[in-house]
């Protein structure tokens, strides 16, 4: 009787390790928010007001260009800095003179 005890014992264990890691997921609970943004826009959002596109994700930085309303921007990465502010990684069509071209840049939410 003591071998079919444990025989059913290990069994269960088994099967409990065999069954239980199907259930868990497999990269991790959390999905990034960036990713499920990035899936759902397939458009560029409409900037509303004019703002300045800086060269990085602080307060002092430089200035690289000023973004008219009305121009489309495509949001690349969010970013939350030290001092609790959002800052996004955009990409905004320019015109210099008779060339158009994609400027990347960092603009605080």
């Amino acid at each position: 009787m003591n071998l079919i005890s444990t025989f059913i014992v290990w069994t269960w264990l088994l099967c409990i390790g065999l069954v239980a890691p199907t259930t868990l997921p497999a990269g991790g609970a959390q999905e990034s928010i960036i990713q499920h943004r990035r899936n759902n826009i397939g458009s560029p959002i409409i900037a509303l007001k004019e703002f300045n596109l800086h060269t990085s994700a602080s307060n002092n930085s430089s200035t690289l260009a000023r973004v008219k309303a009305g121009t489309p921007v495509k949001v690349i990465k969010v970013w939350v800095s030290n001092e609790s502010s959002n800052w996004l990684l955009v990409s905004v069509l320019c015109q210099n003179f008779d060339q158009l071209f994609y400027r990347r840049g960092w603009v605080e939410i």
